[in-house]
């Protein structure tokens, strides 16, 4: 069902409400329109959009499937797809023509055709407790865990698993240069293909510090800049922005202030749009905030209907949607079977 609330349009100029404090600071207009929301009530732990924008596929954690959303117009659920225990992680292929889906409670990998959403394959894997995995070629894969020490590669048309000496993390990948990104729990590591194995680079992010929860991580292949979302699992530091660094050599690029972690990243085709969603709501409300990526300055900020979720934001290749899932309140309308704190899908025209 989609959701449309009367309409709200608002435009607010602050000079002490920002999250940024610069003595420059610019004006910070919030403007919004109505709330585009298909109703889906579920935990969703990823989502993809195709490179045409015109569907997004969502990991339905606890129902055990994958949501296919028409986007071409009004919001609408196209398929729904039962693919196994716990989806946590998905990605496409360059072509768009197959969906990969990490299953959590089985160690399985499922692969799907997206024309149809009908099931290609099923792959059992070594790795137990699976959280991430991305396409390196439209042939292999890779997989992270969340208690293994190491990833591994799964050639999807031999089913050959390889052991990789890549530690486990958030995974981004720069498709052209064939080099793997990695968000560890202590820093962002940098790894090389060489068509069967992968290297770690001498150049190493520095160390957060602390012992991080990476929440999320994306790749600017026009900037050539990975951005993370990270928080202290010791809740011992007070983690207040998103950080970014250059691929180039790991050096520190810049971070967003946003006063607590980052649950999600989305970034620009052209990297100088960065769009984050905070942990916390602000005291007027839960908004995701676009900062300019080379100033790192507040551009603007987007209202959301409810808070977010970890990898719960993504940008469209033509950068006319932001898609986020928001759990809103009070929303009874639930298919979760195990606890009533389900996400909605929402969409958001990013401002000209």
């Amino acid at each position: 069902m989609i959701k449309n609330n009367s309409l709200l349009f608002l435009v607010i100029i602050f000079s002490s409400c920002s999250l940024y404090v610069d003595n420059e600071m610019p004006d910070i207009h919030f403007e919004y329109s109505d709330f585009d929301i298909l109703e889906l009530g579920r935990t969703f732990s990823d989502m993809a959009i195709t490179e045409d924008g015109k569907s997004l596929f969502l990991a339905d954690y606890n129902n055990n499937a994958i949501l296919q959303v028409n986007t071409d117009g009004p919001l609408s659920l196209k398929n729904t797809t039962v693919v196994g225990s716990h989806p946590i992680a998905l990605d496409l292929n360059s072509d768009n023509s197959r969906i990969a889906v990490a299953l959590e409670g089985e160690s399985k990998i499922a692969l799907l055709n997206t024309n149809n959403m009908n099931v290609v394959n099923f792959y059992t894997i070594s790795l137990m407790n699976v959280n991430d995995l991305i396409f390196i070629n439209d042939s292999i894969l890779i997989i992270s865990s969340k208690t293994d020490p190491a990833c591994i590669t799964l050639n999807v048309h031999s089913s050959e698993e390889s052991s990789q000496s890549v530690l486990n993390g958030e995974l981004a990948m720069d498709l052209n240069n064939h080099i793997l990104y990695v968000a560890t729990s202590s820093s962002v590591k940098k790894y090389n293909w060489d068509g069967e194995r992968f290297y770690q680079d001498s150049n190493v992010a520095d160390p957060y510090g602390f012992v991080g929860n990476v929440h999320h991580m994306v790749y600017n292949p026009e900037t050539d800049i990975v951005f993370s979302c990270i928080s202290d699992k010791d809740k011992e530091n007070d983690v207040q922005h998103v950080y970014s660094y250059r691929c180039t050599d790991m050096t520190f690029a810049g971070k967003y202030l946003i006063r607590s972690p980052g649950l999600a990243v989305a970034v620009s085709e052209n990297g100088e749009r960065v769009f984050t969603a905070p942990t916390d709501a602000d005291e007027i409300g839960v908004f995701i905030i676009e900062f300019d990526q080379e100033t790192k300055l507040e551009s603007n900020y987007y209202l959301s209907a409810g808070n977010l979720t970890g990898r719960g934001l993504s940008i469209d290749k033509q950068g006319q949607y932001l898609y986020s899932l928001v759990n809103i309140p009070g929303d009874d309308d639930s298919f979760e079977p195990y606890n009533d704190f389900s996400f909605d899908l929402q969409r958001i025209a990013i401002l000209d």
